[in-house]
């Protein structure tokens, strides 16, 4: 009989190696984050390509520090940020036991039952949902670094996505998003529960997509299935295993999922949100408030000039475009602020913008930028 359990899969001497070079370059790996094998998962995801590697780490290390969640509790990634506790609450979601593992991997589980990804857009702008992939990133490899450290072996994340109550026009939304995330540190995506047509599809599907996503994925017809993947202690007991989470942040314990929130009409966010929002402000401290619109993919970013250099307030994303509005507010101190677009598509079509932004200071509101631009790559410059 074949030995199917999910197993970590090891790193090349070539990827080892070059992690080894890499430590020298980027000396100072976060301590919930360091183990044995963080520069060498990175490159792996990242083909071996050592630049790009550099970049996206240091690109993490900026957006964990700019988004506040490096120094807490994963839990409270969860609870007490702002975006994360927005975004997840609306989640249906399993949290990581660092003592509960399958063969040195820890197993996540997200049901789709009770969520409506449209819905969810409804009220926060789609960038929240893809900073929170980053906070849950952040969560995935406290967790394995946690276990590497422990074990010398190398870690992973399985996931059981339950595709019980899907609604078919959202299938990618969930997909797509945490596609970076996936390829860095998920092994395997076990989907269960699945339409009929989803698997129809996916047979099509994976003779258009790359080996290694394809390998990733495995679609189970059967709960039970779980089994020939994953030891028993690791999955829920409602999916056959002996799982429970008895923590008192599951419901029920069985599941070891927390219910999303319900979403009411009463929450849905206006364009104009943002701005009724922050309308009037007593407090001495500026706010800088922005909201767009745009009819493509963009890279988004805010930074501070100070002294002819730019010192990044908010982290660079990539916003996939779905024609509503992206919002947010920060705190500032008095100085010159810049809301930087780029194209970040191969094509030479502009992507439209419809900007709008404000920083507010005591009782005053100033409009230092707003208007309409087709750009490849443009700027809205604030002065507080």
């Amino acid at each position: 009989m074949i030995d199917e359990m999910i197993i970590a899969k090891k790193f090349s001497a070539e990827i080892l190696d070059k992690a080894e070079k890499l430590k020298l370059a980027i000396p100072t790996v976060p301590e919930k984050l360091d183990s044995p094998f963080f520069f060498a998962r990175f490159l792996n995801a990242n083909n071996g390509d050592v630049e790009k590697t550099r970049q996206k780490i240091l690109q993490l290390f900026e957006h964990r520090k700019l988004m506040g969640y490096d120094k807490i509790s994963d839990l409270d990634i969860f609870t007490t940020v702002d975006i994360g506790r927005e975004c997840f609450e609306r989640f249906h979601i399993s949290q990581l036991n660092y003592e509960v593992t399958s063969r040195n991997l820890h197993v996540f589980v997200q049901r789709m039952d009770g969520m409506d990804i449209k819905e969810i857009l409804k009220i926060m702008p789609l960038s929240y949902v893809l900073h929170s992939y980053f906070m849950l990133q952040e969560n995935f490899s406290r967790a394995m670094a946690h276990t590497e450290r422990k074990t010398g072996k190398t870690s992973s994340v399985v996931c059981i996505l339950d595709l019980k109550g899907l609604n078919l026009i959202d299938f990618m939304n969930p997909l797509s998003g945490p596609a970076q995330l996936a390829r860095l540190v998920l092994c395997k995506l076990l989907l269960i529960n699945p339409p009929g047509i989803i698997s129809v599809m996916w047979q099509v599907t994976k003779r258009l997509v790359d080996s290694n996503t394809a390998e990733k994925l495995a679609f189970l017809n059967n709960v039970e299935d779980l089994k020939k993947y994953l030891e028993p202690d690791s999955i829920p007991v409602e999916y056959g295993g002996t799982y429970r989470d008895d923590t008192g942040y599951a419901d029920p314990p069985e599941g070891a999922c927390k219910p999303p929130k319900k979403i009411t009409r009463e929450e849905y966010k206006a364009q104009e949100y943002i701005w009724n929002e922050n309308g009037i402000k007593t407090t001495s401290p500026g706010k800088l408030v922005w909201s767009y619109t745009a009819s493509g993919d963009i890279d988004f970013e805010i930074v501070r000039r100070d002294a002819g250099k730019e010192i990044a307030i908010w982290p660079k994303i990539t916003v996939t475009s779905l024609k509503l509005p992206e919002y947010g507010e920060r705190c500032v101190t008095p100085g010159e602020y810049t809301l930087k677009f780029t194209n970040s598509s191969n094509t030479w079509f502009p992507v439209k913008i419809n900007c709008a932004a404000e920083i507010l200071n005591g009782v005053i509101v100033d409009v230092f930028g707003t208007g309409e631009a087709a750009v490849s790559g443009g700027a809205v410059w604030l002065k507080n």
